[in-house]
């Protein structure tokens, strides 16, 4: 009987630490899917704007939309040269941290200050 409920505490707690840890993930998807979008139309018109700016400068707007998309040929290069450091690894560090960390005990909570006295 006590084998039979343990067994089903476990079942019920690793379910909801699944549930935890799925709405964390969840959650940081859809923060990151906002924050692309945003920085994604800041930088299109970032760009738009520098691309006119510099072709009105050079007396030759195709001039300055060419100059813009060099620019982010550069930048794209370089990313993709630095993809491991810039997505790989605090992709994995998160995941990994994620699901390496022991749960919450909300039993312990208070402990530590009454044994410090």
């Amino acid at each position: 009987m006590e084998f039979k409920n343990y067994y089903l505490l476990q079942k019920k707690f690793i379910r909801l630490d699944t549930a935890e840890k799925l709405t964390v993930i969840l959650s940081a998807i859809g923060i990151a899917l906002i924050i692309l979008i945003l920085v994604a139309l800041i930088c299109f018109f970032g760009t738009l704007a520098l691309a006119f700016y510099l072709g009105n400068t050079l007396n030759n707007i195709p001039l300055g939309f060419i100059i813009v998309a060099g620019i982010i040929a550069f930048v794209l290069l370089i990313f993709y040269w630095n993809r491991k450091r810039f997505v790989v690894e605090p992709l994995a560090r998160f995941i990994g941290q994620l699901f390496a960390s022991e749960p919450n005990k909300t039993e312990d909570h208070g402990t530590e200050s009454q044994n410090a006295r």
